[in-house]
């Protein structure tokens, strides 16, 4: 059971099929299938289920998945960690984000990486939300990620600042003034629904379930058509303040509630050794990110001593 091998099979399950995979690696697609073969008997199981052009995970599979990603990882890591001998210059650390926490704070992040790691490449791991970003680090997909939700035990986890849910209206709204909204105050109004789970469709869920009449004028699974929908004047929307930004700036009126609904943002990665480029990643954050919230002033975090300690 070879490194080599075990890449085959992980790309494979991360492809969907062995044609993309062998695609991805560089490789011929008869080369990737005899190489899971030998995996596989050397298993005494399958560990794919042909499905149509596709494949999908057995349940030997499932169980080899998260043993060979930690080997992949582990090599990884040991390679970073020769990278850190010359300082830096060169490297990879892959972050795990949802997608509105790619706007902010990650870039911010990135972007005081970046100056002060020119040579390190930092590669975005995208999830659907806070909870699948902690999971991919937990399962060793990558090393590090940023999530807005309370994470598992064996995770270490870092605050680097606070968000806010704000309501954003259409512009030229003059409802409530520039006050903040209480959700009785919003009664009637037409919103547009976000995917089920995110804190903007709980907050819907919530107050129909007090019996406030919060209209459903849109119900979209796509983040990225709310703020035009909103700019449209089809509706408000429950939005992180992060990302209303974008639609302040564009018109629309954005306010906070009553009370307010505020959340802690995370730095996560396993309770173990980190490469160099990844400790020197988690200190930046640290560092650089303060609480933004509405009528906030940024604030300086924590993270000095770590980074002057990366730095040598």
């Amino acid at each position: 059971m070879d490194v080599r091998t075990l890449e085959y099979f992980v790309t494979a399950v991360d492809e969907g099929g062995f044609t993309r995979a062998a695609a991805r690696l560089h490789v011929t697609q008869p080369t990737l299938s005899e190489a899971i073969r030998r995996l596989e008997r050397e298993c005494s199981a399958p560990l794919f289920h042909r499905v149509g052009r596709g494949v999908a995970l057995s349940e030997a599979g499932t169980v080899l998945l998260t043993y060979a990603r930690r080997v992949l990882k582990d090599m990884e890591d040991a390679r970073q960690s020769m990278v850190a001998l010359r300082g830096l210059r060169g490297g990879r650390v892959t972050v795990s984000t949802p997608p509105g926490l790619s706007i902010e704070p990650l870039a911010r992040i990135i972007g005081n990486f970046r100056r002060s790691y020119p040579d390190v490449t930092v590669a975005m791991l995208p999830t659907e939300d806070g909870a699948l970003a902690a999971t991919a680090v937990a399962e060793a997909a990558c090393e590090v990620g940023l999530t807005d939700r309370p994470v598992s035990a064996d995770l270490r986890a870092h605050p680097i600042g606070s968000n806010e849910i704000v309501v954003v209206l259409p512009p030229g709204s003059t409802l409530g003034g520039k006050g903040p909204l209480s959700l009785e105050q919003l009664a009637g109004v037409p919103f547009i629904s976000s995917a089920i789970g995110t804190r903007a469709r709980n907050l819907l869920d919530e107050a129909k379930e007090r019996g406030i009449p919060l209209c459903t004028a849109v119900e979209t699974p796509h983040r990225e058509a709310v703020i035009p929908l909103v700019l449209e004047g089809v509706g408000a929307a429950f939005l992180p303040w992060t990302v209303s930004r974008e639609a302040e700036s564009r018109g629309a009126v954005v306010l906070p509630l009553l009370p307010r609904v505020t959340y802690d943002l995370l730095i996560v990665h396993r309770d173990q050794p980190l490469t160099a480029a990844a400790q020197a990643f988690v200190a930046t954050a640290l560092g650089s990110v303060s609480t933004r919230t509405p009528d906030s002033r940024d604030s300086s975090g924590p993270g000095q001593q770590l980074k002057e300690a990366i730095n040598g």
